[in-house]
């Protein structure tokens, strides 16, 4: 089972590890769970507050992909999610989702399937609304 300590534990060495890279930080409202989230280059780690949950995800940018610059703004991801709703959850996911620079800060949301297969098999539509500071 996955321990509080173990998640920040493994957030800590990401962080010491990519202190150079293009780095955010930020929170998210959603549905299965709400949190904070750390952002390096194209990697991403959030934690879940309201309904404790861990996911990582790796996101690759729409327009570096078909080569049109107009579609810089979205993206899609692929990931895994563990989350503690009153039964254990394990499963993949992946979306799209589009993120709009303000200055310093990122507004993003995204919607995509994640196939749960811990406990029982089941396919949900979620979604997330959030907002990151770059440093």
């Amino acid at each position: 089972m996955i321990t509080m300590k173990k998640v920040l534990l493994g957030l800590a060495l990401t962080l010491s590890v990519s202190a150079h890279a293009s780095q955010s930080v930020g929170v998210f409202f959603g549905s299965p769970m709400s949190g904070i989230q750390y952002k390096t280059n194209d990697l991403r780690f959030s934690l879940g507050l309201d309904d404790f949950g861990v996911a990582v995800d790796k996101t690759f940018n729409l327009g570096s992909l078909v080569n049109d610059p107009d579609l810089n703004s979205m993206y899609t991801f692929v990931g895994a999610q563990y989350v503690d709703n009153k039964h254990d959850k394990l499963g993949v996911r992946s979306g799209v989702g589009f993120q709009v620079p303000v200055s310093q800060f990122e507004l993003y949301g995204e919607v995509g399937p994640t196939l749960y297969f811990v406990e029982d098999v089941d396919l949900e539509l979620e979604g997330a609304l959030g907002v990151r500071y770059r440093f």
